[in-house]
């Protein structure tokens, strides 16, 4: 599943849920269109929402920033090593 986001005739922007199967496209839901920047985004995060609860998957894409989970002011940096052979 993924979202996908398409102009309409109204110069909005339609957020959809979409999948594909056998090399073709199928809409499974249509979120809404926004006007508006704002709009948008909280209508990306309906889908997102959207896609989680009907997948039921854990993210492997994690909504923290990696830099949270080690501190670089705690980190020294050593060198680096090559080996091509």
């Amino acid at each position: 599943m993924k979202i996908r986001v398409v102009n309409t005739a109204s110069k909005a922007k339609a957020v959809q849920i979409v999948g594909y199967q056998n090399n073709k496209r199928t809409i499974l839901q249509h979120i809404g269109s926004a006007h508006t920047e704002a709009e948008m985004d909280e209508l990306i995060l309906l889908a997102e929402e959207w896609i989680k609860d009907l997948s039921k998957q854990l993210s492997i894409f994690p909504d923290e920033s990696p830099n949270k989970l080690i501190h670089l002011s705690h980190c020294t940096f050593i060198g680096v090593q090559y080996n091509f052979f």
